[in-house]
């Protein structure tokens, strides 16, 4: 018998649509579809005897569909705008964001677009994009924008799309209509995705899966403690226990991917291949007959007494039934062998590298069962030719018959497992637990957050005073806020240019839950969890300490430098994650320093910007945080800035600027104490900015030796 092999190709994105607008905020499920999506397809499409199960995350798919539908996410909305059009804020967005690709595969080889790339840097973090972009022409910013549409065009596009071929050959002096035609062809062809695999899926060759409706990690949504079990000394954060939520991101995930494709899936990638015994109990219950993970897992779990064991190749070659009722089957994905794909191939020749993977599985036992699970989108980046050669080179070797591929729903109908796990390990396909989104400071805040959001909903669900599609509306943001993708950037193990995002997204549907319920948002939600050192993408902020006593007039209005002089201030970075994510902040700056008797505080609006809504400044010294609210009230008339309790411990003017007086004593500032101050803007209870946009400013309250140790000749 040939040995039989499942190639499962995991396709995924987190859901990016801002919780207010809807309008996603990074371009990936576009730019994706114009490669992997539409390119793993086309590659099966050439080789009918070749099959293999793909694997779709629902927020994927809903965002597909929305994008299809005419949805534009600001990338796009930037695109489709004339450069000449653009403020200098959207300039700046461009620059940072358009040379998101692998430079040494989609940048440095076109001449035009590695000539940009010079031209801005390549350290955002020692460029001020903001006087950056005056040095831009239009066209060369509308040259950037072309290729990094192009740049995200993969093989079968630039094949089936005449318009893209002519693009990529002209290389510069693109016009307006020729930008347009580029992002066009991107809808084109984001459009054949759905109906391509299902004829895939129609007509045999592909198995349609999916993984829960906003990929969350199934085990720590039904119970956080179950990551004491593969990690007992970590520290966790309050128990989050909700396997109501777990159930309706299976249940959910299986009705989307039926709307999708026609059929419900019978098999299911969980999220990061994260499995425990509750989570196998769940989606028994909810009609899945198998799913896959790591050979990790399988290496850590019991089996039950007397079953079978596979004799003679690695006993992850081999399905197991588990769960309470046995009535699920686990397949364990060989590590090593995927990996070779996810991570090691792209640099090397396309043919030796397939022939070396099909060679390696062939090498076993008959009887064998082998199990490749991995991205199937994330990887094309770093091949040449998005790994067209590769997939080409791959699906043409398994289709000399040395390795029979399969389907799981038909192999595992034909040959039904024998071996019986009794207990199945709570992990993923890293390192066989959880770490990597749940155990670190940052991780365990974001945690925190979600748990006191959720409490909040059982509440209003259990008295009955809430309408039931407010509840609704905010289980709906809660459970997006539940997907794994957010706790992947948390903590030490991955970074990203797009952190900010992803920080300023969990947060704001943690705060849009809040919202639907009726209540105010914890004034903490606008406290980044991201610290300012993870920030890659943008220009370090400026920060300065205060080096004298201050006694500045509160009025709303400069009198010119000397007023604030002595005072500290903040300078955000540029096209920093702020307002909303569109780059542009309410503030330009903020001021702050003391005088004998109180905190004073300036902030210097953008231009343009309109100063209605409420002002919050939060401090925290010594253990101690306190809110202090105003009202910005337009010409100067004085505003109250009242504590959480109402209690009033100074006040403010709103006129060009806005400027407060608060009351040391009243706030509890001790002299030589730490405080560190967040400002946030908002309307009607929706964030508008905050400043710093990472971290907080930490400053000292003076005492009688501050103007001594800060004297200058």
């Amino acid at each position: 018998m040939t040995v039989r092999a499942v190639f499962l190709w995991h396709l995924h994105q987190p859901e990016y649509r801002d919780p207010q607008t809807g309008q996603p905020i990074l371009p990936w499920v576009r730019q994706h579809a114009s490669r992997a999506y539409t390119d793993m397809a086309a590659a099966l499409e050439r080789y009918p005897h070749v099959r293999a199960v793909v694997n779709w995350a629902p927020s994927l798919l809903l965002q597909l569909e929305a994008y299809v539908g005419g949805t534009q996410d600001l990338d796009e909305q930037l695109a489709r705008k004339p450069a000449e059009e653009l403020t200098p804020e959207e300039r700046a967005s461009v620059l940072r964001s358009n040379f998101s690709a692998d430079w040494k595969i989609w940048v440095r080889p076109v001449p035009r677009y590695s000539e940009l790339l010079e031209k801005r840097g390549t350290d955002l973090r020692q460029i001020d994009l903001l006087a950056k972009q005056a040095e831009f022409s239009a066209q060369e910013l509308r040259d950037l924008q072309v290729h990094f549409v192009l740049a995200w065009i993969g093989f079968a596009g630039r094949k089936e799309e005449p318009r893209v071929s002519e693009l990529i050959a002209k290389e510069r002096a693109y016009t307006e209509e020729e930008k347009i035609a580029a992002v066009d062809a991107q809808r084109r062809i984001a459009a054949g995705i759905a109906p391509r695999w299902r004829a895939l899926a129609d007509r045999g060759q592909v198995e349609i899966t999916c993984s829960p409706l906003y990929h969350p990690i199934l085990p720590l949504v039904i119970d956080t403690e179950s990551a004491r079990r593969a990690m007992p000394t970590a520290a966790l954060p309050p128990r989050f226990s909700y396997p109501q939520d777990a159930r309706e991101h299976v249940t959910r995930g299986l009705s989307v991917a039926r709307a999708a494709f026609g059929r419900a899936p019978e098999g299911m990638w969980p999220s990061e291949g994260s499995v425990s015994p509750e989570a196998i109990d769940l989606l028994a219950a909810c009609g899945v007959r198998w799913c896959a993970t790591d050979q990790g897992v399988l290496e850590r779990s019991e089996l039950e007494l007397g079953s079978p064991v596979p004799d003679g190749f690695p006993a992850h070659y081999h399905p197991y039934r588990a769960g309470a009722e046995r009535a699920v089957t686990v397949l364990f994905r060989d590590r090593e062998l995927s990996d070779r794909i996810g991570f090691r191939y792209a640099n090397s020749d396309a043919r030796e590298a397939a022939e070396d993977l099909v060679s390696r599985i062939a090498d076993t036992e008959p009887e064998a069962l082998v199990t490749l699970a991995l991205d199937g989108e994330n990887p094309w980046e770093h091949y040449p030719r998005s790994g067209e050669a590769f997939l080409e080179a791959l699906y043409q070797r398994l289709a000399a018959g040395d390795v029979r591929t399969v389907l799981p729903r038909e192999e595992l109908h034909e040959r039904p497992a024998r071996a019986v796990i009794e207990r199945v390990h709570s992990g993923s396909w890293i390192d066989a637990n959880y770490r990597i989104w749940i155990g670190h400071p940052e991780d365990n805040a974001a945690w925190t957050l979600l748990g006191e959001a959720r409490q909040a909903i059982a509440h209003a669900e259990e008295n009955g005073q809430v309408a039931a599609e407010a509840i609704a509306a905010a289980r709906a943001h809660l459970l997006v806020a539940e997907g794994s993708d957010w706790f992947w950037w948390y903590g030490d193990d991955f970074t990203t240019e797009n952190a900010p995002e992803f920080d300023g997204l969990f947060r704001g549907r943690i705060a849009a839950a809040f919202r639907a319920l009726g209540r105010a948002a914890p004034d903490r939600l606008g406290r980044p969890i991201i610290p300012p050192q993870k920030d890659l993408g943008h220009a370090a902020a400026v920060i300065v300490q205060p080096t004298h006593l201050i006694d500045p007039v509160i009025d709303g209005y400069t009198k010119g430098y000397y007023e604030w002089a002595g005072a500290g201030y903040y300078r955000p970075g540029s096209t920093s994650g702020g307002a909303m994510f569109r780059g542009q902040g309410a503030f330009t700056q903020v001021w702050f320093g003391f005088s004998a008797t109180n905190l004073l505080l300036r902030l210097d609006p953008a231009k343009g910007f309109d100063l209605n809504g409420e002002l919050r400044v939060l401090l925290a010294s010594e253990g101690a945080e306190k809110t202090v609210r105003m009202r910005l009230i337009a010409g100067g008339a004085e505003s109250d800035a009242v504590d959480e309790k109402g209690v009033r411990v100074g006040s403010g003017r709103t006129g060009t600027l806005v400027e407060l007086s608060l009351g040391r004593d009243a706030l509890g500032l001790k002299p030589g104490a730490r405080v560190s101050l967040l400002f946030r803007m908002l309307r009607d209870e929706v964030e508008v900015d905050t400043l710093p946009r990472y971290g907080e400013i930490a400053l000292t309250v003076p005492d009688r030796n501050f103007e001594l140790a800060n004297w200058r000749v």
